[in-house]
């Protein structure tokens, strides 16, 4: 699914494009970077933390950080939004 989302970002124009194996990761690739990503997409489901500890962990971090989450488990699309992400994908898309 990363080179999936990776492919698609590229040839919509994004120059930049990062991906991580787990939320732990991601956590600390999005600190370190010196540039912070226009968008940053999250699963719900990943290793080591869920997309929600990544996304409250990201946003306390950086407030402006704009998240996009992704999940085929439609049911946590409230949550997600009311924890700051601003778009909800619905996988598989």
């Amino acid at each position: 699914m990363i080179r999936l989302y990776n492919l698609i970002l590229e040839e919509l124009g994004f120059v930049s494009v990062e991906s991580a194996n787990n939320g732990k990761e991601a956590i600390e690739k999005y600190k370190n970077l010196l540039n912070k990503p226009d968008i940053t997409i999250l699963d719900y489901r990943m290793p080591v933390m869920n997309g929600f500890e990544v996304m409250s962990e990201m946003l306390r971090a950086d407030k402006s950080c704009k998240i996009i989450f992704a999940s085929a488990d439609s049911s946590i699309k409230e949550q997600a939004i009311s924890m700051g992400a601003i778009a909800f994908l619905n996988k598989p898309f």
